[in-house]
């Protein structure tokens, strides 16, 4: 053996290797010398395998054949001569776009003013290491979390050789934390170094990594100055866009010359740096082979720290921890191919560069290194992922990178067979990973994720023109013209968003993240229509990415038009999103009743409320891969109501099943009434919410939620009002509580107590069913008027970090509980946000008493506010006379005011009449069952005419035809109807057997049925 030192473990006895020993016996060895820092193993062999010289070869001669056009592109090829001539005008005329290019030119001289040396330096040979899961030892648990990641981390290129803590200040390299623990590589000859936390270096004999940090339920071992390798290399793939931008719009041959160093040793390095993922395995051999064999690895060639990485091996057989997904040479996730375009850029500026005497800047033969080893050789290692060589099979939202990544190297060095593998990637990813409707099967944040490496492959191609001679394709390709899925998904970008046109947190949504900058350049482009006028507004000014530079002119981003964005359902995402007010004053309120998908939560029915500019009624969106997500994706966090104290349905036998009953936006209230089979022990678990529109952008929100079986019932409601960031409170009227407890400091603990559940309960026994909590801070409240039967009502407090920057952040929670064996509950409640004033407006609300004979589930309020009085009807099975109106139906609002004139609005509805019939009507059809004939391109023909009662509403009313899309009971925006037809707006239909049609009424005070 390479060392004679002897390392205890956690096994019984130490097994000396011999050639007669067993494999299980060899692998223990194995493991014993790798985490102890021992090289190559007695029984391996030095030198490149057979294996690997045959795989590199028919690697070799495939570039080869890929590179046979490559003296066909006429160059600069990655953008138009349109887009140049517009960035040099801007150049010529506009001083913004000089100062922007004169930062490229600075930092294009800076880096030269650095002289020989210094691209080796900041490119080094040695692999660079993993930053997730990154830890500062120095203020963990204190200032900073475990595992937070890269986003603790600062570097910066004016001091390439150390990183800091963000937090804490901390500077690495440090003799404070030294890096004592080795790994070595023998067959590249590389080794590793990491530090050991306290708690390893206390018990050196335990190497499984148990007492490791842990990243997303792995241990991790951080490498400072392996990180600080990842950041210089990061660096200077970024810098290539600065030398190279420099030297095409000077044209000085300096920069063209420093690119091409760059460049070249890049391709010296690529080859040499080890394909290794974010859960620190390296595999030490060619790391093109071992992206292509991941699983199939000689135990000999996985390398880590922990001897627990290594147990699901065999000798002969070992694996990496990830996929491609978290694997990579330059950085372990998807390699960071996403900067493949930019690399591509550079390239294409730089490739036919001349010095001052007419002498070309490259030689043939260092083009063919850049293209051979560099860039074919780091899309080539993505292949495996989507299914290998010709292969688009993944559709994944990482797989984008990887079709983008293809679509620029096509580009660039004329791949006509690269170019049709990424279309194909993009056409299954749009038609597998995204709705009909537009959205992802995700959440907001990743279908955003989806979208900014996904949408940019049509656009890199756009214009690319097909060989004579190449299969199955012809011509110039031109997505825009007919790709109507790429069109939706563009337009539910806008509506997706909240007043402040950030992502609404639902689902795994970071909590301020919005959409991509050049999303909304790529859209304003392509679909002028949707995204005209919008630019300032969406992205925060007019200063603009890299392709709003190249491809809109200065009037394009600076048009700035006061826009609403539309209340919406997404039949598919099974998502409603109604608004009212504008700006600072709007609102908007969401039901969220999706089926299980990626990146979503256990929260079907969850309700969301944004008003006074925060989420009266909060969702904690996500904070990457933090233990804190176990929480935030718990329905126990959330909005609705839980049963059981216990989780709601997602995956697995029986899975989850959202339903949508009822639904309509109008400018006078929105309401939507959904259900979902998200308890197996529950027969109903359904929810009604009406948004209710005043005056100024003032709106408040109806809640009745029925729920029936299991064995207790809490309807859950926390705001981000009063969190523990402010000097906040949550207090009663009408219900008497024990004092609260000061929120607790938990700081950036992972303790589960401290990162999971309700804290600091205080109870108290309601003696009426008619009482208010209030979330107050300075400038606003939010007012929780509970009109329920309860057992009991419990105020805490639970985790709501909503970011890494949140650690230990607090928010109040109330719940309202009812106990039984196999319960049936019905929650009523208003949800009342302060105008922008700070004022709340409702003066009285009240449960009106409901005779019997209208049916066990009728509900009747009475909310009488500053501007009007409005009476609520729903489920009245029955005509029932209740407050001088007589009703039957599903639903129906009463508006009255002195102010204005009085209005009715119902669906569902048979009778809604006043006792005096100055308003209403009477005998009417509350729905129509469509047998469905036909139904195409938005047009649904039934089998009988539709009947001469049904009453169109204004323009401004949108009703929704009910139907199952083949999956779901959903529902489709109505545009109008008329004969046997009913047209259908924005949605394409799916094959739909058939459906219902609900009466939407209104009428203002005068005008009865019979008129």
């Amino acid at each position: 053996m390479a060392s004679k030192r002897i390392l205890p473990l956690l096994i019984p006895f130490v097994l000396i290797w011999t050639s007669t020993c067993s494999a299980s016996d060899r692998k223990v060895e194995y493991i014993r010398a790798v985490v102890g820092g021992e090289g190559l193993m007695e029984w391996q062999k030095p030198g490149v395998s057979e294996e690997e010289k045959k795989f590199r070869d028919q690697v070799e001669e495939r570039k080869t054949k890929m590179l046979r056009r490559r003296d066909r592109i006429e160059r600069p090829t990655m953008f138009s001569k349109e887009a140049l001539a517009r960035l040099q005008s801007k150049i010529e005329n506009d001083e913004a776009t000089r100062g922007w290019l004169q930062s490229s030119i600075n930092l294009a001289d800076y880096i030269i003013e650095q002289g020989p040396g210094y691209v080796e330096k900041m490119i080094p040979t040695l692999t660079p290491c993993n930053s997730y899961g990154f830890t500062c030892p120095s203020c963990v648990g204190e200032k900073s979390q475990e595992a937070v990641g890269s986003s603790l981390i600062r570097w910066s290129h004016l001091e390439p050789n150390q990183l800091s803590c963000r937090e804490c200040g901390h500077v690495y390299p440090s003799e404070e934390y030294p890096e004592t623990a080795t790994l070595q590589a023998p067959r590249s000859g590389q080794s590793f170094t990491y530090y050991l936390n306290d708690r390893e270096k206390a018990n050196p004999e335990n190497r499984t990594g148990d007492l490791a940090y842990h990243w997303v339920g792995y241990p991790v071992h951080v490498s400072f100055t392996g990180i600080i390798r990842e950041k210089k290399i990061a660096f200077m793939k970024r810098s290539l866009t600065s030398l190279s931008f420099a030297y095409q719009f000077t044209k000085k041959p300096i920069y063209a010359e420093k690119t091409k160093e760059v460049m070249l040793r890049f391709a010296e390095c690529y080859s040499l740096w080890l394909y290794h993922d974010y859960w620190d395995t390296i595999a030490d051999c060619d790391p093109l082979y071992a992206a292509w064999h991941h699983t199939k690895l000689p135990i000999e060639w996985k390398r880590h720290l922990s001897s627990n990485a290594f147990r699901k091996d065999s000798v002969t057989q070992a694996a990496m921890l990830q996929t491609y997904w978290g694997c990579g040479r330059t950085h372990p996730s998807t390699d960071g191919i996403s900067g493949m375009k930019s690399i591509c850029v550079a390239y294409d500026f730089v490739a036919d560069a001349e010095r001052a005497d007419g002498s070309p800047v490259w030689s043939d033969e260092e083009k063919l290194r850049v293209e051979r080893d560099f860039i074919l050789e780091y899309v080539i290692g993505a292949e495996p992922y989507v299914g290998g060589e010709g292969h688009a099979d993944e559709e994944n939202n990482k797989a984008p990178r990887i079709y983008h990544a293809q679509a620029a190297v096509a580009k660039c060095l004329g791949i006509p067979e690269l170019a049709d593998v990424a279309i194909r990637g993009y056409e299954i990813v749009r038609d597998n990973s995204f709705l009909y409707d537009g959205m992802s099967t995700e959440s907001p944040s990743y279908t955003n994720m989806y979208l900014s490496q996904l949408i940019a492959i049509p656009e890199t191609l756009y214009g690319f023109q097909w060989d004579k001679d190449f299969p199955d394709r012809e011509g110039v390709y031109d997505p825009y013209s007919d790709d109507t899925k790429l069109e939706l998904m563009y337009r539910s970008i806008l509506d997706q968003l909240g007043p402040d046109y950030k992502y609404l947190p639902l689902s795994d949504t970071h909590v301020g993240g919005g959409p991509s900058r050049h999303i909304i350049e790529y859209g304003l482009k392509r679909y002028p229509k949707y995204f005209r006028g919008k630019f300032p507004a969406l992205t925060g000014g007019p200063i603009p990415d890299q392709f709003g530079r190249f491809h809109l002119d200065p009037m394009d981003l600076e048009e700035d038009q006061t826009f609403q964005m539309p209340e919406i359902y997404f039949p598919a995402w099974m998502t409603s999103i109604f608004r009212h007010g504008e700006g600072s004053d709007g609102s908007v309120l969401t039901l969220a009743f999706n089926p299980k998908g990626g990146h979503r939560h256990h929260d079907n029915l969850a309700l969301y409320y944004f008003a006074n500019d925060t989420g009266v009624l909060g969702d904690l969106g996500y904070v990457g891969d933090m233990p804190i997500n176990k929480w935030i994706r718990s329905t126990k966090s959330h909005n609705l109501v839980v049963v059981d104290d216990s989780d709601q349905l997602f995956w697995g036998a029986p899975e989850r099943v959202p339903k949508l009953n009822l639904l309509a936006t109008t400018p006078k209230a929105s309401f939507v009434e959904a259900e979902s089979m998200a308890y197996p022990q529950c027969s109903e678990y359904r929810r009604l919410v009406l948004l209710l529109k005043g005056p100024d952008g003032k709106s408040f929100a109806v809640d009745v939620f029925r729920v029936e079986g299991g064995d207790r019932h809490d309807y859950r409601l926390y705001s981000e009002i009063a969190s523990s960031d402010t000097k906040g409170e949550l207090r009663f009227e009408g219900i008497e509580f024990p004092d609260e407890s000061p929120l607790p400091s938990v700081g950036s603990s992972l303790a589960q107590e401290d990162i999971f559940g309700l804290r600091d309960l205080r109870s108290a026994v309601p003696s009426n069913k008619s009482w208010r909590a209030i979330w107050s801070e300075e400038g606003r409240a939010f007012r929780f008027w509970n009109l329920s039967e309860a057992d009991e009502a419990t105020a805490s407090n639970a985790p709501g970090q909503r970011s890494l920057e949140e650690a230990g952040r607090r928010v109040r929670y109330l719940d309202v509980t009812r106990k039984g064996e196999k319960l049936e509950s019905v929650f009523v409640g208003i949800h009342e946000p302060t105008d922008n004033t700070g004022e709340f407006f409702i003066r009285e609300v009240e449960q009106l008493p409901v005779s019997s004979d209208a049916g066990q589930d009728a509900v009747a309020l009475r909310i009488d506010t500053d501007w009007g009085n409005y009476t609520v009807f729903n489920e009245f099975e029955n005509a029932t006379e209740v407050s001088g109106f007589t009703f039957k139906g599903k639903l129906g609002i009463y508006f009255d005011s002195e102010a204005s004139q009085d209005w009715i609005l119902a669906t569902s509805a048979e009778t809604f009449l006043s006792s005096d019939r100055s308003i209403g009507f009477e005998n009417r059809i509350p729905s129509v069952l469509v047998e469905v004939e036909s139904a195409d391109e938005g047009r649904i023909v039934s089998g009988n005419p539709l009947p001469d009662s049904l009453r169109d509403c204004p323009d401004t009313f949108q009703n929704y035809f009910l139907a199952n899309d083949g999956e779901f009971d959903t529902g489709f925006p109505i545009k109008n109807y008329s004969g046997d037809s009913i047209n259908i707006d924005r949605f394409p239909l799916p094959p739909l057997k058939e459906g219902t049609l609900p009466n939407l009424v209104y009428q203002e005070e005068g005008i009865t049925e019979s008129e």
